[in-house]
């Protein structure tokens, strides 16, 4: 298993915001000593999680409780603070991937209600 980092997504319709999803984060790390490694940056469309591919899938499964059909993941091609993508080395503008993260994080409402239609269905079909 290598090193992941992962982007964690927050539906704008969702009721939990960036600094919850860090403090989430930050209590489960906190609560294992196998975490160590494990590192985290709170962003305007949610957070990076970076460390250990299992446990930042573990971590990812955990915050997701907080809000399960409005709370996605998806691995980020870069590392938290790679110079290739910082703003600061490229002399400002958009990171690469950026306009397609928001393009995605636009649709997650309707993701969400997509999902809450499959689950109910289940509920009354099952």
């Amino acid at each position: 298993m290598g090193i992941e980092t992962r982007v964690i997504l927050i539906a704008p319709d969702s009721a939990i915001t960036p600094e919850q999803v860090k403090s989430k984060i930050l209590s489960l790390i906190s609560e294992d000593v196998y975490t160590a490694g494990i590192r985290v940056k709170e962003t305007c469309f949610g957070a990076l999680v970076e460390g250990e591919e299992k446990k930042v899938r573990e971590i990812v499964e955990e915050v997701r409780k907080l809000d399960k059909n409005g709370i996605f993941s998806k691995p980020r091609g870069f590392p938290i603070g790679d110079p290739r993508i910082c703003r600061a080395t490229r002399k400002g503008g958009p990171r690469p991937g950026f306009h397609q993260l928001e393009l995605e994080y636009e649709l997650l409402p309707e993701v969400r209600a997509a999902l809450d239609k499959i689950e109910k269905e289940r509920e009354i079909g099952g």
